[in-house]
């Protein structure tokens, strides 16, 4: 459970993700679908060209991905080039991609001990209405072009849905319990619990709604996305 207060470092999910890359995660898990596969094009011909060393050791790949996305793409004779990032704008996804991160780790954890098995039908269809929304509005934008409004509502889009999730699965509570250190309180223990292993006791809808999320997030924060991957089961 404390791993979900341990702040993101971009470098050692990286390695972490190389690492385990190969037969744990098969290739067609960052583009599963045909939008999938050309939004993750989009951002492997504008991306990776540009990314400065300095930027990378302070936000990694990820970061500067999901950021292309989202503002105007700096260009290599920009000058300085450091300065040409929106460094508010940076911060901004680098949250993002924390909050991404503390609320898969708090759902596994929380599902794996059978506290989502009271989730309402009410809040389950809130969440797939939500996804579905999400990635409809994902593929209109493909549709229309790799221009930067489009860009620019997918990681809205992703935003969006990221609330609703959050919210629903009531990720703010378990955090703040885990932050007064009532782990005891907040994770109902079972003897026999096998903590690699999401579904044990746990709520299958609940699982398939985080995979789906983490597969909407693949192809933009690819290396972050296989370790929860990894972690969902």
């Amino acid at each position: 459970m404390e791993q979900i207060l341990t702040p993101l470092n971009h470098r050692e999910i990286e390695y972490n993700a190389r690492r385990l890359s190969g037969d744990n995660i098969p290739d067609s898990f960052l583009y599963q679908g045909e939008a999938a596969k050309m939004l993750f094009d989009w951002i492997s011909q504008t991306g990776s060209k540009v990314f400065d060393d300095d930027l990378i050791m302070d936000y990694g790949t990820d970061c500067l991905r999901l950021y292309l996305l989202f503002e105007n793409t700096p260009k290599e004779n920009d000058a300085p080039f450091y300065e040409s990032w929106n460094e508010g704008a940076l911060e901004g996804m680098y949250k993002f991609l924390g909050r991404y991160r503390r609320m898969i780790l708090a759902a596994s954890a929380w599902n794996r001990q059978g506290n989502y098995s009271a989730v309402t039908r009410e809040s389950l269809d809130t969440m797939h209405c939500a996804l579905e929304r999400a990635r409809q509005k994902i593929e209109k934008c493909i549709r229309r072009g790799n221009t930067m409004p489009n860009r620019h509502n997918i990681v809205s889009a992703l935003m969006e849905l990221l609330n609703v999730l959050q919210e629903e699965l009531k990720i703010g509570e378990l955090v703040n319990k885990v932050r007064k250190h009532a782990i005891d309180a907040a994770v109902r223990k079972k003897e026999h619990d096998n903590e690699t292993n999401v579904c044990a006791g746990g709520n299958e809808a609940v699982t398939q709604i985080c995979r789906d999320f983490v597969i909407l997030m693949a192809p933009i924060a690819c290396d972050l996305s296989k370790l929860l991957w990894i972690e969902i089961g």
